[in-house]
């Protein structure tokens, strides 16, 4: 397969710059067929090896991500670039099951696409996440007010969601924790009330929803964050302000 070169800054129109990692030549091709199509720039990497080269001298602004890789775990790839500013990530994969979806965006990725979804779906996600990637910092999120006694989390914008009662002490044991890690086992006790079973996700589910409403609201995409083989941790507690029933 010919690849395309493109300049690593930008190219004269600005295109998006979107570097696939996929190890089935046929997928590929036909993807990155549609991307450049639809004006973006794209480079394809078979494995992880040539991930780590492209994203360093192509510089991509989305990552779209293969969780099976024959020289490592898309999970581990995913993990190892989640968080930084400069790149947004999008799990591509054959596994639709829930369970590999909130193991995909546990790990740090921004968004989740099937395989055998529309390609023109895949392309309104990459968009819509370069959207959101490239508005200044300080209009991405604000402050959030947490509002305990009415299980209320509202933003700057005054855009509300009530939370179950569960995300409410998940919310409140992570702001607890004041930006250290809970442990998935401590937050199934205090949240769900019972003690973590082997392989159990019901933590992951939980934080995974509280996650989305919070950006419902106006927070960070990556607001809480996943600790490897720790927890969950708050990314930046000051955001975050607590307020009583009479809004004080």
């Amino acid at each position: 397969m010919s690849e395309t070169k493109v300049n690593p800054i930008h190219s004269a129109t600005n295109a998006i710059r979107v570097l696939l990692i996929e190890d089935q030549p046929t997928f590929a091709h036909v993807v990155r067929a549609y991307l450049l199509q639809q004006g973006m720039d794209v480079e394809w990497a078979a494995n992880g090896a040539e991930a780590h080269e492209k994203r360093a001298s192509f510089k991509p602004e989305i990552m779209l991500v293969d969780l099976e890789l024959p020289d490592i775990s898309g999970f581990d790839l995913v993990s190892a670039y989640a968080g930084r500013s400069d790149c947004g990530i999008i799990v591509v994969t054959a596994n639709g099951e829930e369970a590999a979806r909130i193991a995909g965006l546990d790990s740090g990725a921004d968004d989740y696409f099937v395989k055998s979804g529309p390609t023109r779906e895949l392309a309104a996600r990459i968009h819509a996440l370069h959207r959101r990637l490239s508005k200044p910092p300080g209009e991405r999120a604000g402050r959030v007010f947490v509002d305990a006694a009415g299980r209320i989390v509202t933003g700057e914008a005054g855009k509300q969601e009530r939370l179950t009662e569960a995300e409410m002490v998940a919310l409140e044991t992570l702001l607890d924790a004041a930006g250290a890690a809970v442990s998935r086992d401590w937050l199934s006790k205090v949240a769900l009330r019972r003690p973590m079973h082997m392989d159990d996700r019901a933590v992951d589910q939980l934080v995974l929803k509280l996650r989305r409403k919070l950006s419902a609201v106006g927070a960070p995409e990556r607001l809480i964050m996943s600790s490897r083989n720790q927890g969950y941790i708050i990314g930046e507690p000051s955001r975050f302000r607590r307020i009583g029933a009479d809004g004080s």
